[in-house]
């Protein structure tokens, strides 16, 4: 399970804090930025997980807070992007003059 013996410059993995920035960026609020954090440092993590730098054991982990930040990051950029075009584009059209 875990081929690369622990040495001293591996580092711990940070799957549980990804996991629960993931997590948050699932709450329908401002919290995207966490997304998009867990998803960089999921990446960043476990590509140095690849190159045997850091312990494997939290691979499991760690991927899903990845796939969790995309999920969230995504959903919220979707849904700014809604309320900037469809919402404000509508809003605009409203103004045409019709009483």
């Amino acid at each position: 399970m875990n081929d690369v013996p622990r040495t001293a410059t591996t580092r711990t993995p940070r799957g549980p804090l990804l996991l629960v920035f993931g997590l948050l960026s699932l709450v329908p609020a401002p919290t995207f930025i966490l997304g998009l954090m867990a998803w960089i440092m999921g990446s960043n993590d476990l590509k140095a997980m690849a190159a045997g730098k850091m312990d494997r054991g939290g691979e499991r982990v760690t991927r899903t807070a990845r796939v969790l930040g995309i999920i969230g990051f995504l959903v919220y950029t979707l849904w700014i992007m809604k309320m900037i075009f469809i919402d404000h584009v509508g809003a605009v059209g409203n103004l045409g003059g019709t009483n």
